[in-house]
């Protein structure tokens, strides 16, 4: 736990997301980014865009090449190597069209699975990735359920 750590995150919403408080959703993210961040960091930023199925497959396209919309995408800039101490997470993109859908899908909240996809995102940002191994996604799913705990604490 990184509890000196400095945390900024930038917001820029296309669609309205009313079920999302955006003031929760800074603490959170602080909470987390302080949970997963190595003790040598003294400031991260984050951006974070909520955008529309459209937005995020023509996102997806430029920027992967792959044409089809997803539910959240991240562009990493953080390095572990050499050890600096500000830095740049990255960016996290949701598509708000495609969280709702899935939310709908699995039988919880839209508010579990925006957190649910955030941390999917961040965890990407560092270094996480499911589609490596079954060891990789099984730590991954691991970490997803330790930072939503953090979130969802009482």
């Amino acid at each position: 736990m990184n509890d000196d750590l400095e945390v900024s995150t930038e917001w820029s919403s296309e669609v309205p997301f009313p079920e999302i408080d955006k003031d929760l959703v800074y603490l959170n993210i602080e909470k987390v980014l302080k949970y997963l961040s190595p003790g040598f960091l003294s400031s991260l930023e984050l951006q974070l865009f909520l955008v529309d199925d459209h937005t995020i497959e023509t996102i997806n396209w430029e920027r992967r090449g792959i044409k089809k919309t997803t539910d959240v995408l991240s562009f990493p800039l953080y390095s572990e190597f050499p050890q600096i101490p500000i830095q740049i997470l990255g960016e996290v993109i949701i598509s708000v069209n495609t969280c709702r859908k899935q939310a709908t899908e699995i039988g919880h909240s839209v508010v579990d699975e925006f957190y649910r996809l955030l941390i999917h995102g961040i965890l990407h940002l560092f270094g996480y990735d499911h589609e490596t191994s079954e060891d990789d996604a099984v730590a991954m799913r691991r970490k997803e359920d330790e930072c939503l705990d953090i979130v969802f604490e009482s």
